[in-house]
């Protein structure tokens, strides 16, 4: 049971430690994007602890051998309390990021100047982000690389887009994030961006 309150306290530590830290007045930074990697291990870990209790309790009770060794063996009783704690703890993981953020929207968008036509836009699935404290300042910082018109996160859908200037390293620049920003997404789409994107940085 208290593996159970620890693994849901780290499944959604990249929702609450930034805004703790925020509220104690110290800089975050991208404090939340390098520790949400834990965060579907930890959630992966609740999953089977729960299966593995009620596996268990199954085991126990319709497993046995039948015969005369059971016949005065009292059923077990099945594990209501650590079933509760589980699932609420699996529960209260899971749906930390709305919880804490429910007055938020779900998308985030940070730009630098327009990309001429020509650039390429880039659909990465990230399902490691699924809220704005989880990637802190990313995607400014990723906006701020040369050769990058603009960054754009959505929760939702677990994606971020990326519009790339013409004749910028696409792939090189994902390494260099993924080595120094701990960045990485399975690549969705690539294809050529004809729209340039709008000025400015905001959350909407």
């Amino acid at each position: 049971m208290l593996s159970a309150v620890l693994l849901g306290v780290a499944a959604s530590a990249c929702c609450w430690l930034p805004l703790t830290l925020a509220g104690l007045g110290m800089a975050t930074g991208t404090l939340g994007a390098k520790i949400a990697w834990i965060r579907p291990w930890a959630l992966g870990a609740l999953a089977l602890l729960l299966a593995g209790v009620i596996a268990w309790w199954a085991l126990k009770r319709y497993g046995g051998r039948s015969g005369k060794d059971n016949c005065c063996t009292e059923a077990p009783r099945f594990p209501t309390l650590p079933i509760i704690i589980l699932g609420l703890s699996f529960l209260g993981a899971a749906a930390a990021p709305r919880l804490l953020h429910s007055g938020r929207s779900t998308t985030l968008t940070a730009t630098a100047p327009p990309a001429p036509a020509g650039g390429t836009l880039l659909v990465l699935s990230t399902p490691q982000f699924d809220c704005p404290p989880c990637v802190g300042t990313l995607p400014q910082t990723m906006a701020a690389t040369p050769g990058v018109a603009s960054v754009q996160m959505d929760f939702d859908k677990r994606e971020t887009r990326i519009v790339f200037h013409s004749g910028s390293a696409v792939d090189a620049t994902l390494a260099r994030w993924k080595k120094e920003l701990g960045f990485e997404g399975k690549e969705v789409k690539r294809e050529a961006a004809s729209v340039p994107s709008p000025v400015g940085a905001r959350l909407r």
